[in-house]
This record gives C-alpha cells, sequence and structure tokens, in this order.
C-alpha cells in the first residue's frame, strides 16, 4: 500500500477517505512517500511553493517553511512537480534526481543527486557533505527540539562532511564538531552556542 514516513516538526493533511479520482495530501514540513501505482488514482503532494504529481513512486519532498527552498528528490517511479505563480511551471523528473524551488530567486533547478543523502533522516542518520554549519544545525534542531546561536555570522558558514547515526541525545555531535578544531561549542540545556 501507500506509506509516508513523517520527518520532525512537520505535519501531514489528509482527508479520512479519498473521494473521487484524486488522492490529495498537504505537507508542511519534510516526509517520504512510498506511493502505490495508480492511474486513475493519481496521488498529489500539495505544498505552499510546490506540487508534486504521483502515478506511483518513492519521493521525498522537503518544505519547510523556515527554509530558502523546496526539494522534491525522486528516488523510484515518476512524478511532475508544479511550481512558481498559481503553479503554472511544471516539471519532469527521473529517479536520482532533485527539483527544487528557490523561494528567494523564485526559479526552478533540476539537479542528479545521490538520493541517499537526502532520505537518510528515514533510517536514523544524518549525511552532510561538506554542508553549511548553519544548515546542519537546523536539521539537527529540529530532530532534538534545540536553539541554536551562532556568535558571529562567519561562523554559520563553516563547511563540514559526516555520517552519523542519530543519538538520543545531540551532544555526542556537538563533540565531532569540536573535535575539527574549527568551532567551540557550548551546551546549555536546550541552547547551543558556537563561537570560535
Amino acid at each position: 500500500g501507500t506509506w509516508v514516513y513523517l520527518n520532525a516538526e512537520s505535519v501531514i493533511t489528509f482527508p479520512k477517505k479519498f473521494v473521487g479520482e484524486r488522492r490529495e495530501v498537504i505537507l508542511e514540513g519534510e516526509a517520504y512517500f512510498h506511493v502505490t501505482a495508480s492511474k486513475e488514482h493519481p496521488f498529489i503532494v500539495k505544498t505552499r511553493d510546490m506540487d508534486v504529481l504521483v502515478t506511483g513512486t518513492e519521493f521525498n519532498v522537503k518544505a519547510y517553511p523556515d527554509e530558502s527552498n523546496v526539494q522534491t528528490t525522486l528516488l523510484q517511479g515518476k512524478v511532475v512537480v508544479f511550481v512558481g505563480e498559481n503553479k503554472k511551471e511544471k516539471v519532469e523528473i527521473r529517479p536520482s534526481q532533485q527539483a527544487e524551488w528557490d523561494r528567494g530567486r523564485v526559479k526552478l533547478q533540476v539537479r542528479e543527486v545521490d538520493p541517499d543523502l537526502f532520505v537518510a533522516w528515514k533510517n536514523g542518520h544524518f549525511i552532510f557533505r561538506q554542508d553549511r554549519l548553519e544548515d546542519i544545525m537546523r536539521a539537527l534542531a529540529r530532530w532534538y527540539d534545540m536553539e541554536v546561536i551562532f556568535a558571529n555570522e562567519k561562523i554559520k558558514d563553516l563547511r563540514f562532511g559526516c555520517n552519523v547515526d542519530r543519538y538520543s541525545e545531540i551532544t555526542p555531535f556537538v563533540r565531532l564538531l569540536e573535535e575539527t578544531q574549527k568551532v567551540h561549542v557550548k551546551v546549555n540545556n536546550k541552547t547551543i552556542t558556537f563561537y570560535n
């Protein structure tokens, strides 16, 4: 059947019963979908900036309100993505491709990606490939319900690569960052402060 994994701080809204031809759900946040094929009953994931039309496939949609872009990453099957004003701009993507809508630049980009990087979260892993510290900590802070403070703007742009399991608390991950000697970190209850 069709099933969905929800990432931290994500909400999915769907009717008690799907009526008519279309199966529509509304997503805020991030979710991994496995959708049973049905040409007669297409599955549609609606977000504020991007709608994803599916006939049968596995894919990840990331649409957090506090991030500058919305992404759909395809693992298997076929999806059509609708974006832009009144969602009139459309693109079809193939497996191992990602459609990204940049909210700030109002621009759609399709690129080849390693889908494992974008769905690791559902298996309890975090994989970062030289990502900005601000982006890494945004993902982690959601899981651990933490507030992140940067002593200055430059620290946000430091880049780190790592592949770690999702521990029950954030401290082991923070220690890994400190071992690089690029940053100092202070954890105080629910607040993490990064400084030089």
